[in-house]
Parts: structure tokens; sequence; C-alpha cells
């Protein structure tokens, strides 16, 4: 069994993450920017553009490697990676973009999102698959 555990000192959060993520309302049913597809995509934190995963054409890692974007948030699992630490990373810096996708993706806040408030609650909460 593979432990997964991800780094909680990324710099790159601070340095990279914009707060444009929060004026475009999430759509965990979006599709790839580049093929369309729309199972296991991600979506890049610094231009919101969203690409699918490694696992599916690796098309968020080409965007990584065009523009030098590091940070990217999964819709399958809520998880936040780094391309620049090669790593998953987790800060409270991230809480409320995680709670976001949360809330458009089940339709309700995750249960220790104390205090954080869903910002563009748009038409498009909850339409996403329950499933990972």
């Amino acid at each position: 069994m593979h432990t997964v555990t991800p780094k909680t000192d990324c710099p790159h959060i601070n340095n990279e993450l914009t707060h444009a993520w929060a004026q475009v309302p999430v759509d965990v049913g979006a599709p790839c920017n580049t093929c369309q597809n729309t199972s296991e995509n991600w979506r890049c934190l610094e231009c919101q553009k969203v690409f699918c995963s490694r696992y599916v054409n690796g098309h968020m890692k080409e965007h990584n490697e065009q523009t030098n974007h590091k940070l990217t948030i999964s819709f399958s699992d809520i998880s936040t990676w780094c391309y620049e630490c090669d790593d998953y990373v987790i800060n409270p810096i991230l809480n409320q973009i995680k709670s976001s996708v949360h809330f458009a993706k089940f339709g309700t806040l995750p249960p220790d999102a104390h205090g954080i408030e869903v910002v563009g609650e748009g038409d498009n909460a909850g339409e996403g698959s329950s499933s990972s």
C-alpha cells in the first residue's frame, strides 16, 4: 500500500496563487480546454483553465510545461497539486478553493468548512458527479 503525504510547506501557494479563481464560477463538469474530455479534469489555479489529468490525456501537465503554472485542483478528489514541488499540497490558504469545488460537486460545504463562505454559488452547484 502506498501512502500519500501531502506537502504542507509549498512556497508556490503564496507566490503563485491568484485570487482570480474566486471570480470564475466552479463548473466541475467543465471539459478539458484542449480535447473537450470531461473525465478526471483539473483546474489551473493561476489561469482558471481546465485540463484533463495525466491518466486521461495529460493536458494539465502539458499546460504546466507550456506556461509554468504550478498549482492545480482536481475535480475528481478535490486534491491540490504543485508541479514545481511535484507533490500534493495542503495549506489553509487552499481551504476556500477546496470548499468551492466541494460545493460545486456535491451541493454542500465539506464537514470541515467551519466559517467558510462559498463565493459565486452559481447555477452549477451540485451538478457534478459524486463519484471519484
